[in-house]
């Protein structure tokens, strides 16, 4: 008499590399960041906006740095959806 033939049981799913996991995390993290730095530029440009005429030229470096902020956040928001 013969053994009948068992099948193997199907070989396990290979492990997911470390750090895919938070990938998502930092992504989401990177945006967040990317907004927050967006809204100093965002009230700099109401601001410029509203006081237009308005002998400002005094907040110009500030200004410039709210805007140099902004476009930071920006970066930061590129790289957070190239990354995803």
């Amino acid at each position: 008499m013969s053994v009948p033939d068992v099948p193997l049981p199907p070989e396990p799913p290979p492990p997911r590399p470390a750090g895919n996991g938070s990938r998502g995390c930092l992504s989401v993290l990177l945006a967040l960041i990317g907004v927050i730095l967006l809204l100093p530029g965002i009230c700099s440009l109401v601001f410029m906006v509203a006081s237009v005429g308005g002998g400002t030229r005094d907040l110009a470096g500030l200004w410039l740095l709210t805007f140099l902020l902004a476009a930071a956040g920006i970066a930061l928001i590129v790289a957070a959806i190239k990354r995803h």
